[in-house]
């Protein structure tokens, strides 16, 4: 997808879409899916055929719609993400882990972005997942070489459904 067509969606998401601010995030953070570039992407889009709360919201965020939105103040603003760090650029790592940091507080993003894990670690209701290398503190661990790429993202958007709906989570495991 073309960088303007990403940054349109961006937009339409944040606009068209209601922040989760009652405390129950829907996010997902994706680990190890350098084999998979647009595992996000249908994900968020099964996500958006089947998660009946989300009314079509669910959006897939990448590296480079995450450094578009950093390098862009206007762009930063519109997410409510305040100023990067007086020492760092808004590019940099610290300054990408706010952005990703927005775009999750917003809800109904499916994250993969090696800052989303350490930009996402002090929220709840955050469902990670790691394909192939073990990542500490996932909820669902995958070996994504035993399936067929078409299927990993109806697995893990299900998984992640009947874990939203779970009306009890251990603290450890929110």
């Amino acid at each position: 997808m073309s960088s303007a067509r990403t940054l349109s969606a961006f937009h339409h998401w944040l606009l068209d879409g209601k922040p989760d601010l009652l405390g129950h995030l829907r996010v997902m953070v994706l680990h190890g899916t350098q084999a998979f570039p647009d595992l996000a992407g249908s994900i968020a889009h099964y996500l958006n055929e089947y998660d009946d709360r989300a009314d079509g919201h669910w959006l897939a965020v990448g590296e480079p719609l995450i450094a578009t939105i950093a390098a862009d103040a206007a762009q930063r603003r519109l997410l409510g993400v305040d100023q990067p760090c007086e020492k760092c650029p808004p590019t940099g790592p610290c300054g990408l882990r706010k952005v990703i940091k927005g775009l999750a507080l917003h809800g109904h993003v499916v994250l993969d972005s090696i800052h989303a894990g350490a930009a996402t670690e002090k929220l709840e209701g955050v469902f990670h997942v790691s394909l192939g290398a073990h990542h500490k503190d996932c909820h669902m661990h995958l070996n994504a070489s035993r399936f067929h790429e078409r299927c990993l993202a109806p697995i893990i958007a299900d998984v992640y459904l009947e874990w939203v709906q779970c009306s009890y989570r251990p603290p450890h495991f929110a």
